[in-house]
């Protein structure tokens, strides 16, 4: 069975804009290994930054549903809102629903903002058996 591997919009975010980085070459290369998720909270973070900050660059869009098909990325339901909860007390606010998805059974989370390594995060992650791991360090723990 594939181990599953929540991504945080920072990693599609950064997929999008690059094909040279480590987002893009996990998400382009591993598919076939690992079950990719995002949540909808992910989708919708991804999309409403394509907007504001990235408004000149209208084929981000189809981009984001090239990305998603390419790594076979599946969009699961957000968390419900005692596991938020529960998160929260980790994490800030904005970035709740994310660790509150990882926490939910994938054996990693793949992120580029560094609040997801603040040791009340790493504490809570290593409970439930996840690891939080930028892309490039993924790549490295896969001895790639």
């Amino acid at each position: 069975m594939r181990s599953r591997v929540f991504l945080d919009s920072s990693v599609v975010i950064a997929a999008l804009l690059s094909r040279e980085g480590g987002s893009y070459h996990v998400l382009s290369r591993f598919s076939d290994a690992f079950v990719f998720e995002i949540n909808e909270y992910v989708f919708e973070e991804v999309r409403r930054s394509k907007e504001r900050k990235f408004a000149s660059k209208p084929a981000l869009l189809s981009n984001l549903f090239s990305i998603i098909a390419l790594a076979d990325i599946t969009i699961v339901p957000n968390p419900d809102k005692e596991i938020v909860r529960i998160a929260g007390a980790a994490i800030s606010k904005k970035d709740a629903p994310v660790l509150a998805s990882a926490l939910l059974g994938s054996g990693f989370l793949l992120t580029l903002d560094n609040e997801f390594f603040l040791p009340t995060v790493t504490a809570l992650a290593k409970e439930r058996d996840i690891l939080i791991l930028k892309p490039g360090d993924f790549i490295r723990r896969l001895g790639l």
